[in-house]
């Protein structure tokens, strides 16, 4: 109808207009700047400059870990209260009809939408969609999740100003939701599927970069994807493994034996976080030893 197609030139001109065209401040009147976002919220007892220094940290560690990334920044980050006025927001402000439950990025706008209590690791993901969206645009669809998926996932501690996490971890709610399909899983299915993201869908391709990691090849896959090349095989990930698909099968099928011999510990595996300093972060360990993969030297 000609009322709807005029809605859609009406959000198609608004999606256009450029970050800083948007003033946040009579909702979110509180501002905290860093070096590569800007923060806006409404509470004062939210810890802003707690936030804001894990997300430049983090940001530097996928930079020096992993592969440099480079973004126009300032990236804006919308900070609500709790999840019931994170959702209502995105409702109003950016006419989503059914919004997510932690997070949500908007690249028109370069703005990250999220809440107080959402967590560290939601915030690790969802911030990793813009910067490879704007660096790996030849991501194979099932990496467009999984790659950000694997970041969601650590434990970690400041060593001084510098960020130090601790990968490996399987995420409960993921390796619930497979469920007993876990050690049939295809890896060719995987990484050939095409299908619209789905949770179930994204949770079995997290299992994918967490196998990369585990075998010490994540990060060469990232650069593969970053300059584009297959070095002569089919796929960037065949590449990065440096064998074809079909030679993995054996290495795949026991990583998901070892995660389902696993499960029970993998459901007490807590929430990402970050500890002030390295012997708080040898202590924690030391109490509650969370089950996690093993990386092997390439």
């Amino acid at each position: 109808t000609l009322f709807h197609r005029l809605l859609a030139f009406l959000l198609l001109a608004a999606t256009a207009l450029p970050a800083g065209a948007v003033d946040w401040s009579k909702q979110l009147p509180l501002e905290r700047k860093s070096q590569y976002f800007e923060f806006r919220y409404q509470r004062e007892s939210w810890d802003a400059a707690a936030f804001a220094r894990f997300a430049d940290g983090f940001v530097d560690l996928v930079n020096r870990d992993f592969v440099k990334l480079g973004f126009d920044y300032p990236i804006q980050v919308l900070v609500l209260p709790d999840r019931a006025s994170f959702q209502q927001f995105l409702k109003k402000e950016f006419v989503v009809r059914d919004p997510p439950n932690f997070g949500m990025y908007f690249s028109a706008f370069k703005v990250f939408v999220t809440f107080e209590d959402s967590g560290l690791g939601t915030f690790a993901h969802e911030i990793m969609h813009p910067l490879l969206d704007r660096n790996l645009r030849n991501c194979p669809v099932w990496a467009t999740e999984a790659v950000p998926a694997f970041f969601e996932k650590f434990i970690g501690y400041w060593d001084a100003d510098k960020l130090v996490l601790q990968w490996g971890y399987q995420n409960p709610w993921r390796i619930e939701a497979i469920g007993d399909k876990l050690t049939g899983l295809d890896l060719a299915r995987i990484v050939n599927d095409r299908r619209p993201v789905t949770n179930f869908d994204n949770s079995e391709r997290r299992l994918v970069t967490v196998f990369l990691w585990r075998a010490g090849r994540l990060e060469r896959f990232l650069r593969l994807l970053a300059d584009n090349t297959r070095a002569g095989y089919d796929s960037c990930f065949e590449a990065a493994m440096e064998q074809p698909l079909k030679a993995m099968v054996p290495q795949w099928q026991s990583y998901l034996q070892e995660i389902a011999a696993h499960r029970t510990a993998i459901m007490k595996v807590p929430a990402s976080i970050v500890l002030p300093n390295r012997p708080a972060f040898e202590q924690a360990l030391a109490n509650v030893t969370p089950w996690r993969q093993t990386q092997s030297t390439p």
